[in-house]
Parts: structure tokens; sequence; C-alpha cells
């Protein structure tokens, strides 16, 4: 099945604050509008695109499985760097031997 979506792509001149004077701005496409005074808009471009999206809701199952999977590892390794790190901050202060005055 296609589906289409308009979009309007704004390209902007970014002129960082930490650029010499002088010095070329970097181009940036945006899919939004902004009013920061370090970019300065260059064009627009507004566009229809089309592509196939499944006929059934369930096609997208497979994809969303391995997403949540990957979003488990992620949340597996930051809990397991967080809670080592905590096991050290105990040790250090069992470690730490009493001395009376």
């Amino acid at each position: 099945m296609k589906q289409s979506l308009k979009i309007t792509l704004y390209v902007y001149a970014y002129f960082s604050q930490y650029a010499k004077p002088g010095e070329l701005p970097v181009y940036i496409p945006q899919m939004y509008e902004t009013t920061n005074s370090n970019y300065v808009l260059v064009t627009t471009f507004e566009r229809e695109l089309e592509f196939d999206v499944p006929e059934n809701v369930a096609e997208y199952t497979p994809a969303r499985l391995a997403a949540f999977a990957a979003q488990i590892t992620k949340i597996q390794l930051t809990a397991a760097e967080d809670t080592k790190e905590i096991n050290d901050q105990m040790q250090k202060l069992l470690s730490i031997e009493y001395v009376s005055a």
C-alpha cells in the first residue's frame, strides 16, 4: 500500500559562537523552524514523499520486538554499570577502619 507525506524542509546556515571571524557557516537541514540567532534561514523545500507501507500492522511486529529487545539490553547494561559503581562505593565505606579518639 502506498502512503504519502507532505514535508517542509528548512535549510539554515549555522554560525557557531566559537567560529572565527569570517569562517563559513555550516548548512543544516531541519524539519522545523527556529528563531535561534545562530541560525539564518537560507531556503525551504516543500516535498511530498511517497513510500510503501505494510498492509497489516502485524508486519511491524518483528521490528518493534527487536527495538524492545535493544532497549532492554541498553537498560540492563546501564543498570549493571550503576550497580557496580554503588557496590564499589559500599566496599570503600566498609574498608574504612574505625579509629577512636
